[in-house]
């Protein structure tokens, strides 16, 4: 009996992931994940939705101009629409909505959650020196870390590259979501990945 219970132990010790050097092997289901959404106190990392790839970015002095970077494709317009969809037919209540400033990002947060915050410090990585990096991931580690306004969900837009940076958790396909649970002081906790076709699949099913 007590070899079975330290079985159990270890069984649902690895479903989730603790903070530093967190691995992708939170293993709870989309529909596991939508069930503590409801309740409100997680985190929500969106990678941005699906791009245009016959698009790039050519020039980001200026984040607002659109022209030069690689923007949302219609499918993920059409993604990121289901989503907003399911989450507001399911029950799920979102508080704060923060966004990286490149249109891509900005794009899925207006359509996907409407009212939304745009940060320069969540801008990509991948185009930033050691520096910069460091400050970004901080930054990431803490809205990670923080604990939503109670009964609400935040949600973060963001880019690939920050999310593997700080948690090795590597955000694929586009407009994939990721759930966390804020730990504060013990900064945070992986608990499974949502794909962006899910979406629309758990709302069918209810």
């Amino acid at each position: 009996m007590k070899l079975k219970l330290v079985l159990y132990a270890l069984v649902i010790g690895l479903c989730v992931v603790p903070v530093a050097g967190a691995q992708q092997t939170g293993a709870l289901t989309p529909a596991q994940l939508v069930a503590m959404l409801q309740k409100g106190g997680l985190i929500l990392y969106v990678r941005h939705a699906a791009t245009d790839h016959s698009q790039s970015d050519k020039d980001l002095s200026d984040f607002s101009n659109c022209r030069l970077q690689r923007n949302l494709s219609d499918q993920g317009k059409r993604e990121i629409a289901e989503m907003r969809d399911a989450i507001r037919a399911l029950g799920i209540p979102i508080g704060s909505v923060y966004t990286s400033p490149y249109c891509r990002c900005v794009d899925t947060a207006k359509i996907g959650f409407g009212e939304y915050q745009i940060l320069d410090e969540m801008r990509a990585t991948f185009y930033t020196d050691k520096t910069d990096t460091a400050a970004l991931s901080a930054f990431l580690k803490k809205q990670l870390s923080s604990k939503p306004r109670p009964g609400t969900n935040t949600v973060l837009v963001g880019h690939t590259a920050n999310l593997r940076d700080v948690t090795s958790v590597w955000p694929k396909p586009e407009g994939v979501t990721h759930v966390f649970e804020p730990l504060g002081s013990n900064g945070y906790r992986h608990l499974g990945r949502i794909p962006p076709v899910e979406w629309k699949n758990i709302m069918d099913s209810k």
